[in-house]
């Protein structure tokens, strides 16, 4: 199981990929060349597959794994009762809704910086499954 998040564009963004998404490190992710592509699936008919241009209307998505809650709980966000993981797996429950506030940006911030800040303390959270990982967190956020 896993968390995503998308920040949606008012106008139409162009990307590029092959349409081939993997599962890596506790997060999905879209290979956008056929290199990434082949070294996923070596020795595979890919004759399917290629690179294109599309548009669509998200400018970023994140994707993470659940097992990154245990982590997330234990980052506070200076000046607020909430937690990294408060913001990110409940924003609609803390009042951010899709118009937005403000202030959420500026809170994802401050949870950024406390993460960078207690990196040693917060490694020994790691899931012991080896899916997620504090860099994918620091990453996400």
């Amino acid at each position: 199981m896993s968390l995503d998040l998308h920040i949606i564009s008012p106008r139409p963004v162009i990307k590029h990929g092959t349409g081939v998404y993997v599962r890596e490190n506790g997060q999905t992710l879209e290979l956008k060349t056929m290199e990434e592509v082949r070294a996923h699936f070596p020795g595979k008919d890919l004759s399917h597959v290629q690179e294109f241009d599309y548009e669509d209307d998200c400018f970023w998505h994140g994707n993470i794994t659940h097992n990154m809650g245990k982590m997330a709980r234990e980052v506070p966000v200076e000046g607020t009762n909430l937690s990294l993981y408060d913001l990110l797996w409940h924003p609609e429950e803390q009042g951010f809704n899709s118009t937005g506030a403000p202030c959420y940006r500026e809170y994802a911030l401050r949870g950024y910086l406390y993460l960078r800040k207690h990196r040693a303390e917060l490694l020994p959270l790691n899931p012991d499954n080896g899916w997620g990982n504090y860099d994918l967190l620091l990453a996400f956020t």
